[in-house]
């Protein structure tokens, strides 16, 4: 690509029209390269010499093919900085590479380049306001050892790196307010994030000994999903507006068949010191709130003990929730959220929800009520051919007594996770007719 540039550029009757774009126009093309083909770009003409030092991006992305061994990568890494000096960076993406010449006989421990973190250092140097990390080396998590210190740092991404102090704090970044964290390792007692308002933890490790306390008072948005590991404690979010909450998969709070004791070992932990809940009374300020588990996960249900109001909660996502002692938790959180306008129920394959007994039906009618006076909009989402339709007739009751209209409740097909996605909505008068070719029981 580079060649015919510089070939067209070379050309006594060609016009260079690439040449005369705006630096801040070249310099943003620039800064969708590695580093070393931007760098490239400075033999196409007396233009493009210095135009790559004003590039407000720096990707460091590794040697891979387009460098003979990854030391000849690190020295070139290293001239560019001492070229560039400390122009200020609007954002940076290093990520981590072995050191070997070659991938024959793999180390019994691969070390990632010795410059890695030192190039970190250096993108907060250049007061760089996004930063991605990514440490991944042949699947396994690189320690993040360099203090991250900046005013300026406003977006940090980290993907494969790992967390192994007491406690983590970071204050020394005021303005922080986006992070994304994606299979990392949180080998911490505590960590603090007070000036955060979004957070995304998506598949990070938690230690399954003890529950990670995470404090972040100024989060607006929140998700964790699929984390492995003991659920990490919440502290106090008052400024919540938007939470999805996903422990499907991987999660180790899960109750072994003793209901709740505290002697089985799955249960200990829980409740943590003088906390009430790990998740829920931390959540309670949200407007919209999604909650997805799997069977045996018991956080929602041991929070639901001490449920706070979800004065806020405007709507609301349950995902495997309606399970057999899940019916008594749906109504419990429904007692608890007074303005609540727009609740979606996802119906799952679960050997306890699908042969759970009929003889609960009286004792939620009985001895729990609820009503939702601002409810305008239910959705029933089920897998098809899941046989649920006794159940869902269950809810539809529960809902009713509520002061729920069957008219204001709709009925969805949804693929099941190996399945085709085809979505077939059902209309409330049809509801008996949709459901009777999946079975009653």
């Amino acid at each position: 690509m580079f060649d015919g540039m510089r070939k067209k550029a070379a050309g006594a009757d060609c016009e260079d029209r690439i040449s005369e774009l705006p630096d801040a126009l070249l310099h943003h093309v620039l800064s969708l390269l590695p580093v070393d083909e931007a760098v490239q770009t400075s033999v196409l003409a007396r233009r493009w010499r210095q135009l790559w030092k004003g590039m407000p991006a720096l990707r460091l992305v590794g040697p891979r093919t387009r460098f003979p061994s990854a030391e000849d990568f690190d020295r070139f890494v290293n001239r560019l900085i001492a070229a560039r000096g400390d122009s200020p960076l609007a954002s940076c993406e290093i990520v981590a590479y072995l050191t070997r010449d070659d991938y024959a006989g793999e180390p019994d421990e691969p070390e990632p380049n010795v410059q890695f973190q030192s190039w970190i250092q250096y993108a907060l140097a250049c007061r760089v306001r996004e930063l991605k990390v990514v440490g991944d080396l042949v699947g396994s998590e690189t320690e993040l050892v360099v203090p991250l210190i900046s005013q300026h740092l406003t977006s940090l991404d980290v993907h494969s790196v790992f967390l192994d102090k007491d406690f983590v704090d970071f204050s020394s970044c005021p303005v922080l307010e986006e992070l994304k964290m994606l299979e990392c390792g949180f080998w911490v007692q505590n960590v603090s994030f007070p000036s955060l308002k979004r957070m995304c933890l998506v598949e990070c490790n938690f230690s399954e000994g003890y529950r990670v306390r995470i404090s972040a008072p100024s989060v607006v948005s929140l998700r964790l999903d699929d984390c492995r590991g003991k659920t990490p404690l919440l502290e106090s979010m008052p400024l919540l507006e938007t939470a999805s909450i996903d422990l499907s998969y991987g999660c180790k709070d899960q109750c072994r068949g003793c209901g709740g004791d505290e002697s089985c070992e799955g249960c200990h932990g829980y409740p943590v010191g003088s906390y009430q809940s790990v998740l829920l009374n931390s959540l309670s300020n949200a407007v919209n709130l999604e909650l997805k588990d799997q069977p045996k996960v018991y956080i929602y249900e041991r929070d639901l003990e001490s449920c706070p109001i979800f004065g806020r909660l405007k709507t609301l996502l349950l995902d495997m929730w309606c399970r057999t002692v899940d019916m008594h938790a749906l109504v419990r959180i429904l007692q608890h959220t007074p303005i609540l306008e727009k609740l979606t129920l996802q119906l799952r394959s679960d050997e306890n929800f699908l042969n759970a007994g009929r003889g609960e039906r009286k004792h939620v009618r009985i001895a729990q009520s609820f009503v939702c006076a601002h409810l305008k909009e239910v959705n029933i989402e089920c897998e098809e051919k899941l046989r649920v339709k006794d159940k869902v007739r269950q809810i539809v009751k529960i809902l009713n007594r509520g002061g729920i209209r069957t008219e204001q409740i709709s009925f969805k097909k949804i693929p099941r996770p190996e399945g085709c996605y085809r979505f077939q909505v059902v209309s409330p008068r049809a509801f008996d007719d949709n459901w009777s070719g999946s079975g009653g029981d």
